[in-house]
Formats: structure tokens, sequence, C-alpha cells
């Protein structure tokens, strides 16, 4: 009896929370400081890898961000994320003395974008601006199945920074919508024992923000 009234209140706060978009203003523009969570899921591309370091060049990548926006205009507005985004695996797959050898490298990074956003129409919009990204790289060697090597690359960048652009739908506390960011440093530097460094990922995330207050 006692869970079934729990799961009685779970549900009722729950829809009273999705409710709180119905009491405001039907406004997709920003009319005000707001700030909410996004969460984002999509595939990463590696592009000017034509020579055969990796032989799957896509990965899916997520994205997650705590979001900040500063009105400038009644359709124009700034926007500010800050967190995480990053990829499961690019993989690399060969045989070396009749051996399989299966080489994949997963990201992370701390994420800071600054993107300027305008709304076209009532609620559809479009953002443009630059990513800034502190990625943490790991690479995973298996040799017939077995793990033989896990670490940290020295090859890695300590910085990538991304061309973004957004397009996306905003009904009052909902938006959702899609964005595009090109890493154009290279994700690799040169060192002594690796020389690939014009290899870029291209990313896509499509992606669900809430914004409180709204």
């Amino acid at each position: 009896m006692a869970n079934n009234r729990v799961n009685r209140v779970a549900v009722i706060l729950l829809s009273l929370f999705l409710a709180i978009p119905a009491f405001a203003e039907n406004v997709g523009a920003f009319q005000k400081f707001s700030m909410g969570v996004m969460l984002g899921f999509g595939p990463s591309v590696l592009t000017n890898g034509d020579r055969g370091v990796y032989s799957d060049n896509v990965s899916i990548g997520f994205a997650l961000s705590f979001r900040m926006a500063f009105p400038l205009t009644e359709r124009t507005s700034l926007l500010a994320d800050i967190g995480a985004d990053g990829c499961f695996g690019f993989v690399d797959k060969s045989s070396y003395a009749y051996r399989r050898v299966v080489d994949s490298v997963s990201t992370s990074a701390f994420d800071i974008t600054v993107m300027w956003n305008a709304f076209l129409t009532e609620n559809f919009f479009m953002s443009v601006g630059p990513s800034l990204r502190f990625p943490k790289i790991k690479e995973y060697v298996q040799l017939d199945g077995k793990e033989v090597y896990s670490g940290e690359p020295e090859y890695a960048n300590d910085l990538w920074l991304d061309a973004v652009l957004g397009l996306g739908y905003k009904n009052g506390a909902f938006e959702i919508g899609l964005r595009i960011g090109y890493e154009f440093l290279g994700m690799y530097k040169e060192t002594d024992n690796y020389f690939e460094t014009d290899i870029n990922e291209l990313r896509f995330r499509v992606y669900f923000t809430y914004w409180f207050g709204q």
C-alpha cells in the first residue's frame, strides 16, 4: 500500500512539473534571463581521415549541458552552454601476424559553447557560434579479443575549437533541435610517432532542452 501511495504522489508531481509550461505565455523567443538543461545524442564523423587511420570513422556521440540564455532584442538572444560532449569510440580493425587487432579511441570533453540565437518565426530559430572543448582521449588495443593496452595517448590535442550551427524549435519551456559542429584545429597533434594531424571531427547532435521558469 505504501508503495502505491508513493507511486501516485510521484505521478501527480510529474504531471504538475510537465504542466508548468502551460501556465506560461506561449512565446518562443526568450523574454528574460533563463536557465535550462540540454541532453543531446547523435553521430560523430572523422573527416580528412582518408589514409586508413580508422576503418570505422563514425561513432555515436552524446552531449549534456547546463544552459543560460540572455535576451538581446525581442527575437535575438545570447546562449551560453557549459557541459560535456564525447563519443563512444572510433575503431580500427586490422591483422598482425595472423592475429586480430582492434584499436579503438573514445573521447570526452569539457565543453563551453557561446551562440547567437535568432528567431526566424515565433518558434523556429537559428544559432551560430564557437565551442571550446578540453578533451580527454582513451585508447584501447585488443589482440585476439584480449585487451593488451589502455591509456591516454600522447598525440591528443589539449584544445579543440568548433564552429557550431544550430536549428531548432522552442515552445514555452520546451526546445528541440539539431546542432552541427566542425572541429577545425585538428583532433591530434604531431609527435615523434604520430603524424596524422589533419583529422577533424564533424558532430551531429539532436538535442532536447527544458528551460526553467518560462
